[in-house]
């Protein structure tokens, strides 16, 4: 129970209750989880923030904002009745329904919304989409607007880089906007072709063999074995 008590309380406690004096804003990096379990591991850390605001008392709760990116990895729109998957969506489709009284937000972030719960995005109140070419998520984003803005979907596809359409409570109209990049960009994985291609050295002739032992390893801290 002691362990427990200092996870959530570092998941959900402020700047001034942190030992290091930072908060606010946590980041769980779940990128070397085996896919297999993914589904699990996060929606058992979302329900214990969950269930511990449910059973804080109103006056002590602090709203918190869970964002979920790659949604489509784990709350699907489909998912067996016995698997992980299902566990996940049970989770999630909850904390959507019921998560505002508790203080507790959800955003949804996925670059496939047609591989999304349903029922979890129907309970959005606002959208911010960006280029979509693929039919079947149009189609998810379209079913999101008002009928009275169903055209507003025509210009998914035709969206320049950095555009978005924001549609919700947040904003009185909709409205097309241009995001503007971030003074620190995030450190993205994201491989420039064309500068790689034109390297005097190829990465690969040097890289293979720690490629391979953090694949074993499950881990890019690779850990040298005699």
């Amino acid at each position: 129970m002691t362990w427990l008590d200092e996870m959530i309380h570092r998941l959900i406690a402020g700047r001034g209750a942190q030992p290091d004096g930072k908060g606010g804003i946590k980041i769980i990096d779940f990128s070397e989880v085996p896919s297999d379990v993914l589904p699990l591991m996060v929606s058992l850390l979302a329900r214990a923030i969950f269930t511990t605001n449910q059973w804080t008392e109103r006056s002590n709760r602090h709203p918190i904002a869970l964002m979920c990116d790659e949604a489509h990895l784990y709350i699907p729109e489909r998912a067996g009745a016995d698997s992980s998957d299902a566990v996940s969506v049970d989770i999630f489709e909850r904390i959507a329904k019921e998560g505002r009284k508790y203080g507790i937000g959800l955003v949804v972030i996925s670059q496939r919304p047609a591989e999304v719960n349903r029922t979890v995005l129907s309970q959005c109140s606002n959208v911010i989409a960006m280029r979509l070419t693929n039919g079947d998520d149009q189609a998810v984003i379209r079913r999101l607007l008002p009928d009275s803005l169903g055209s507003f979907g025509d210009l998914l596809p035709v969206l320049d880089t950095g555009e978005a359409l924001v549609v919700g409570d947040a904003s009185l109209l909709p409205t097309r906007v241009r995001v503007a990049k971030p003074s620190q960009e995030p450190d993205s994985q994201t491989v420039s072709f064309w500068d790689r291609w034109n390297d005097a050295e190829p990465k690969a002739d040097t890289s293979t063999s720690n490629a391979v032992s953090a694949w074993r390893q499950q881990s890019f801290h690779i850990v040298e074995v005699d």
